[in-house]
């Protein structure tokens, strides 16, 4: 319960301003040898003053245009790691690797379009968001049990990547709209395929998720993902 109220709580804060006072913000670089010297770009905000707090971690999608990696930064997600900071947690927005300023090559390629290894993009994705993980634990202020995973789009996919192989602490995942390969408007390379990952991640992850799609998604059909999930429960109609 606790994990649908956020999601419909992050999803209020995409339709209004969110106030940032009262937090701190911290602009950070993720050590990780796969992302060179650069490492990956990451923000961090989390209610302000002396406590502890538990770990929310936030990962973008992937543009369908490859030639905007290089324009996204942490603070296209300011406003819902704001959301998440005005619930207790200390919020990291991170870059995976070849996005935005984050170092390294795109290690999420899966492939041409007819025959697509989805299975090595969202572990290649876990990859990055392990490392931001690993980087959390040394800090006095930020705590990694009870943390949760939220991403959107191929962050979803991320997410739910990462939960397959659960790090100590992470409680729950949220996914907004995941999946990866989406071309066009009702264009997903390799549909089956991606289906697939995701029914290969289900298998192993052990905590609690909450998937989130809309009736209207013109990126992944909420009936194209049923086959992964033991329960399908009624799809969430998006506001028009």
């Amino acid at each position: 319960m606790r994990a649908a109220l956020l999601a419909v709580l992050i999803v209020a804060a995409t339709m209004q301003p969110a106030a940032a006072d009262g937090y701190h913000r911290e602009d950070l670089r993720i050590p990780m040898a796969a992302a060179g010297p650069a490492g990956l770009e990451a923000m961090l905000v989390r209610p302000s003053g002396s406590g502890i707090y538990p770990l929310a971690l936030i990962s973008h999608g992937t543009p369908r245009e490859q030639t905007a990696r290089a324009t996204m930064s942490p603070y296209g997600s300011y406003r819902q790691a704001i959301e998440f900071a005005r619930r207790g947690f200390a919020a990291l927005v991170v870059m995976r690797r070849s996005y935005g300023a984050s170092g390294g090559r795109n290690a999420e390629r899966s492939g041409p379009c007819a025959n697509r290894d989805y299975l090595r993009s969202g572990r290649a994705s876990a990859e990055d968001l392990a490392a931001a993980i690993q980087a959390m634990q040394g800090r006095s202020d930020v705590s990694t049990n009870g943390m949760i995973a939220v991403g959107s789009s191929a962050g979803g996919f991320a997410s739910i990547a990462l939960s397959a192989t659960a790090p100590p602490g992470l409680v729950a995942a949220i996914s907004f709209a995941a999946g990866r390969g989406s071309r066009a408007d009702d264009d997903v390379c390799d549909e089956e395929a991606l289906v697939r990952a995701m029914a290969a991640f289900g298998r192993t992850s052990r905590i609690p998720m909450l998937w989130i799609y809309a009736e209207n998604d013109k990126f992944f059909r909420p009936d194209s993902l049923t086959g992964c999930t033991r329960h399908s429960p009624e799809p969430a109609a998006a506001p028009n």
